[in-house]
């Protein structure tokens, strides 16, 4: 080590410029008898650092090992950049500590992908609005239920995107088949078939089986993206709902009743105004209001006002429901507009962009002490400001930039001397300087330094003979 050797008056091997920087530095270290460089803290440092009389040096080749030490053993417990820090300089010293410590903590995979959730915010994708009654339908189910009686597992749950209207099935699995037939049995065969089917990634929902019978159909699916709920909320709020209703309602200590209220609770929410589309959704799907049991045994007059002609009834009626559909596309693009502008407010720009390397957080589908950061993955493109599609994860490439985290990079300087000839410099100021211009003005007492003979030593210590 050349500042050793500047320490210890070797200094025949070193050049001038070495020996002009060793000597800028040489007053904050010393060497002892044993032939170790210590870092001691001059009187500018504070408080703290002066009662920590003598730090050893380390070289260059044992850095990594202190580091591991400190950060990635079990006495280190992968503790932060400044906690690490903190326990280093106590007892070590080198040149940039600091940036070794940032960059070896924020280099470790075991910390990237257990630490911290993602902080991007992304934009909102929008949503799907539908323009009259079952043209969209959204899809979604409560697996893994208590066995009932009647040996059912499944709630298969759909939503009407335009009428808020939700249908309930139970059943015993959900396979493709289950769900096909079951679509079939609850909305086909009653409204006909829809145009979009809206569903998450469900290995179900996503199976040759299923995309065959919607082709048949003539119906086209839409896949949410990958590990992002919110792209289907409908049917996972109404989800949240029907599993809050059911609580109220089953009575069995094994909790294997649930089946017999989970499509009977339908009508209650069917029935029930709307907040945003200001109507009920039976009443959008079927234009007339329906009689609960009470309103049938008693003489309650229907909610709506008609005549005794049915044709003139009829029309009137008609002409209601055109007025009341018409009101509630207007209230639910104004709705989906102000939830987007809402999110979007919140948004910030993200520097991923395509060839980043980012980490995949799934938070639904680790538990316990499961890593729930991935990858990493390298971003193949970016899909406007809300999207990116993966070049290895071939499983779901599409995802949110929300469950996305950049990984940690720090390049490396360049230690590569370049080497040219002067007859490769260009200089185009060259011709304009005068001949002498580049010999520096000394003062009549100032000498150019050929060569250090000589230097002064430093004190005796308790630590030994110390040279400076």
């Amino acid at each position: 080590m050349g500042l050793k050797k500047y320490l210890i008056e070797e200094i025949r091997d070193l050049t001038q410029e070495e020996a002009r920087v060793f000597g800028s530095i040489a007053t904050n270290y010393e060497v002892d008898q044993l032939d170790l460089l210590f870092y001691c803290p001059t009187s500018k440092e504070t408080a703290a650092d002066r009662d920590k009389l003598m730090r050893l040096v380390m070289p260059e080749t044992l850095q990594q090992d202190i580091l591991h030490h400190y950060h990635t053993s079990l006495q280190g417990g992968h503790q932060g950049v400044g906690r690490t820090y903190d326990r280093i300089r106590d007892h070590f010293h080198w040149r940039g500590l600091y940036k070794s410590v940032q960059r070896y903590v924020g280099e470790c995979v075991d910390c990237g992908t257990v630490k911290g959730r993602p902080r991007i915010q992304g934009e909102s994708p929008g949503n799907l609005q539908a323009t009259y009654p079952f043209q969209i339908i959204a899809m979604d189910h409560i697996p893994s239920l208590p066995r009932s009686f009647k040996g059912n597992t499944e709630l298969l749950v759909f939503v009407d995107l335009f009428t808020g209207s939700v249908i309930t099935k139970a059943s015993a699995s959900r396979s493709a088949q289950t769900i096909a037939e079951t679509y079939e049995e609850c909305v086909f065969l009653r409204f006909g078939a829809s145009e979009v089917i809206r569903h998450d990634r469900e290995p179900g929902f996503m199976s040759d089986f299923f995309k065959s019978f919607n082709k048949i159909l003539g119906q086209r699916q839409r896949a949410t993206m990958a590990y992002r709920p919110q792209a289907n909320g409908s049917a996972e709020r109404m989800v949240q709902t029907t599993t809050r209703a059911l609580k109220m309602y089953v009575e069995d200590l094994d909790q294997r009743d649930w089946d017999e209220y989970a499509e009977r609770l339908t009508f209650a929410i069917n029935t029930a105004r709307d907040r945003i589309r200001g109507e009920t959704p039976f009443y959008m799907i079927h234009g007339w209001d329906p009689r609960s049991t009470l309103e049938a045994v008693i003489p309650v007059g229907s909610t709506r006002k008609h005549d005794r002609d049915p044709r003139r009834w009829r029309y009137q009626m008609q002409k209601y429901y055109q007025q009341v559909r018409e009101q509630v596309n207007q209230r639910l693009r104004e709705a989906i507009a102000d939830r987007a502008d809402t999110h979007n407010d919140l948004a910030r720009p993200h520097p991923v962009e395509s060839g980043s390397r980012v980490w995949l957080y799934l938070d639904r589908v680790c538990e316990g002490y499961a890593k729930k950061l991935h990858g990493p993955f390298r971003v193949a493109e970016k899909i406007g400001e809300h999207a990116i599609a993966g070049s290895t994860y071939s499983i779901f490439p599409v995802v949110h930039v929300s469950k996305i985290k950049l990984v940690q990079e720090f390049p490396d300087r360049p230690v590569t001397r370049l080497n040219g000839s002067e007859g490769d410099r260009v200089d185009f100021d060259e011709a304009l300087l005068p001949e002498d211009s580049w010999i520096q003005d000394r003062d009549p007492d100032e000498y150019e330094e050929e060569q250090i003979s000589d230097m002064r030593t430093g004190k005796r210590t308790r630590y030994g003979r110390i040279y400076r």
